[in-house]
């Protein structure tokens, strides 16, 4: 996302090197889930310069996406030819690998050996790297020599270390080589993609509360047990929030253990510290300061907290779902690690467990239970009672699930019948808008569940021009707190527009946060990740996923 944002900025700039900054965008474009994109953009480049290792290298990458992602076998063909060609001019051992990759794939296993044995001389025995190693190792594979082939793969992955971007490269590799030829599971195993863990927890007690639930005293058995759910699972990748108490532990021990770790908060830095640690103690406002500012982190809103306890509730439905996007990029299921009473997870309703319903795969779910690690008459109460800040209420600006829909493509004819189909969906199913405007250009709704837009925005998206290939829809999804009683748009409403006008033509875009909380329904929903939208200099760039209806 990052590097597609920043190629696209160099485009504009006429000193930089437009060749290598198409080049970039393409792969980030390819890497992110879109090949078509990518090979748009690309395209030129590589008629331009075909002699060129790098740009028929990423060529040929994305082709062999396509391949992945359609099954057809033109796009393997076009992919081999692609490499084939270029390591046949240059003698680059890194197209003549994959040259010799996709010709076994593609079905010509002789050709495919022939390339690999060049390849195995080319790189001869000199000061050998990573790509070196690995790309050896693949050779060795190729020829079917199963103990040079393993010792070449330890070598390259003793040298990645926790460079994920080598590690998946390689699985991605593997994973589509081992349905043509067979593929140790010694190597499938040593380059298995990161595990990642969505995180949640209890804060540490205030001083008010009268029955303990978490008491400042089993913070460090705490710490531990989340460091051992972290081993026994290896995980490298977690999202969280940074809340005083099993937060923090979480975020610190990931960081101990050489993870990864991105922080997602639910409104601005100042409230929060007010909300949810300055009671504990100005120790936790200190470890919160160190840890936010050195990971990245993303807001759902940096407006203030206003009393509205729908954001936290929106916080955790997108810290489960970011873990499941960033999981589906690795093909696999994220875990779900929290810290919580067994007496709260038993309530029949409320709290976090609310939350905990919606997480799709129950069978990853670890949680450790502080209610036994202490003996509740053991633990005095404070002797101090906490007094929290006043913070100003904001009255009318809930929690919303929005869409805009833009107009301006289409007749009068099916503006009218978008409208009556609005409407009659939400007299037979009751539903209550929190914002409705409808204008000549657009149509703006907001609803206070994610399901219930949905439906609406399936209902819209089949009756509209239902026998066209190609709809004259642009849809635009976003999940923010939202001033309903304004005349004048807020900022998000701002950013949602400017995702439906960012939208391709027939498609139905989301930003980052709205995809999270859809991907908690994997049944119903598909969510592919096409690039990032910056609406001034001045606000943040954030992801764009293309939602589909299954």
């Amino acid at each position: 996302m990052e590097a597609r944002e920043l190629a696209l900025r160099l485009k504009n700039n006429p000193e930089a090197d437009h060749e290598r900054v198409d080049q970039l965008l393409a792969l980030s474009l390819s890497k992110s889930g879109s090949p078509e994109l990518a090979l748009a953009h690309l395209d030129l480049a590589y008629r331009r310069n075909p002699e060129d290792p790098e740009t028929a290298g990423i060529l040929g990458g994305i082709y062999k996406e396509l391949f992945k992602k359609h099954q057809d076998s033109k796009y393997a063909i076009l992919s081999r030819d692609t490499y084939t060609k270029n390591f046949e001019s240059t003698r680059n051992y890194y197209t003549g690998i994959n040259a010799a990759s996709m010709s076994a794939i593609a079905g010509r296993s002789i050709k495919g050996r022939e390339i690999a044995n060049e390849v195995i001389q080319l790189i001869g025995t000199k000061s050998l790297g990573f790509w070196e190693l690995a790309t050896l190792a693949e050779a060795y594979l190729l020829i079917k020599n199963r103990e040079l082939s393993i010792e070449n793969y330890i070598k390259a992955r003793q040298l990645a270390g926790n460079d994920w971007g080598k590690v998946i490269s390689i699985h991605n590799q593997l994973w589509l080589l081992n349905h043509y030829l067979p593929v140790p599971k010694d190597v499938l195993r040593i380059f298995s993609p990161p595990e990642v863990v969505a995180f949640a927890g209890h804060m540490i007690d205030s001083p008010n509360r009268k029955t303990p639930r978490f008491p400042a005293v089993i913070e460090e058995k705490v710490k531990e047990s989340i460091k051992g759910a972290i081993r026994t699972i290896n995980a490298s990748i977690g999202y969280t929030s940074l809340a005083s108490g099993a937060d923090i532990l979480f975020a610190e021990s990931m960081l101990e253990e050489g993870g990864e770790v991105h922080v997602l908060m639910p409104f601005s830095k100042d409230n929060f510290i007010e909300t949810s640690l300055r009671f504990a103690g100005e120790v936790w406002v200190e470890r919160f300061e160190k840890l936010i500012n050195r990971l990245p982190a993303s807001y759902i809103t940096r407006e203030a907290y206003g009393g509205n306890d729908d954001l936290f509730s929106l916080l955790g439905k997108v810290i489960f779902g970011s873990a499941l996007l960033r999981s589906q990029t690795y093909y696999q299921e994220p875990f779900l690690l929290t810290v919580l009473s067994e007496f709260d997870l038993k309530r029949k309703e409320g709290g976090t467990r609310a939350t905990i319903q919606m997480w799709p795969y129950p069978q990853k779910h670890i949680n450790i239970n502080p209610d036994v690690m202490f003996n509740p008459a053991e633990v005095m109460p404070s002797s101090t009672a906490f007094v929290s800040a006043e913070m100003p209420r904001i009255e009318d600006r809930p929690v919303t699930y929005i869409a805009s829909i833009e107009l301006q493509d289409l007749h009068t004819i099916e503006k009218e019948k978008i409208e009556k189909t609005i409407k009659s969906f939400a007299e037979d199913q009751q539903l209550s808008f929190k914002l409705l405007n409808i204008t000549q250009e657009y149509l703006i709704i907001a609803l206070d569940t994610e399901i219930a837009l949905m439906d609406i925005v399936k209902s819209i998206w089949s009756s509209t021009s239902p026998f066209k290939t190609e709809k004259p829809l642009r849809i635009g999804l976003h999940a923010a707190p939202v001033y309903i009683t304004s005349t004048d748009e807020d900022d998000d409403i701002k950013f949602l527009r400017a995702i439906s006008q960012f939208a391709p033509k027939g498609s139905i875009c989301s930003s980052i946060g709205f995809a999270a909380v859809l991907a908690l329904h994997p049944k119903k929903f598909q969510l592919d990740y096409v690039g990032s939208i910056q609406i001034s200099e001045e606000a943040e760039s954030t992801g764009l996923y293309t939602v589909s209806f299954k």
